[in-house]
């Protein structure tokens, strides 16, 4: 497995913050949305990471395995098939299915490593 860096962050955002933060990070930071929900937005930076910020309630219905305690963040691999073998067989348990955005050419999955947390792999094509 080659990783490339980290290129995935998410946070949960409690009531209240989450419009000041997206905010902030669009309209003073210049990220851009590139995807957007009822309590979810993913915003993008030129070098290809991305930051994913939730509601609560959001982040519970698309991560059912949770997001540690608010933060979470992902590794750019080579390969993503690969990678959630290579994982697996070193004792990660996987999570979910690999997940295609077919409007950013991006797959992704979680995983929960031995130290308990989750974390994510991506691959953009």
């Amino acid at each position: 497995m080659k990783v490339e860096g980290i290129t995935w962050h998410a946070v949960v955002l409690e009531d209240g913050t989450f419009a000041a933060t997206r905010k902030l990070l669009t309209e003073t930071m210049g990220l851009s949305p590139k995807l957007e929900m009822e309590g979810w937005s993913m915003l993008g930076m030129p070098n290809g990471s991305i930051i994913d910020l939730f509601a609560p309630e959001a982040a519970s219905e698309m991560c059912p395995w949770g997001l540690n305690d608010g933060v979470v963040f992902g590794f750019r691999v080579d390969d993503l098939e690969q990678a959630s073998q290579q994982l697996e067989a070193s004792g990660c348990e996987l999570l979910g299915e690999v997940n295609f955005i077919e409007e950013l050419n991006y797959s992704w999955r979680h995983f929960r490593a031995p130290d308990g947390r989750v974390y994510g792999i991506n691959q953009q094509h």
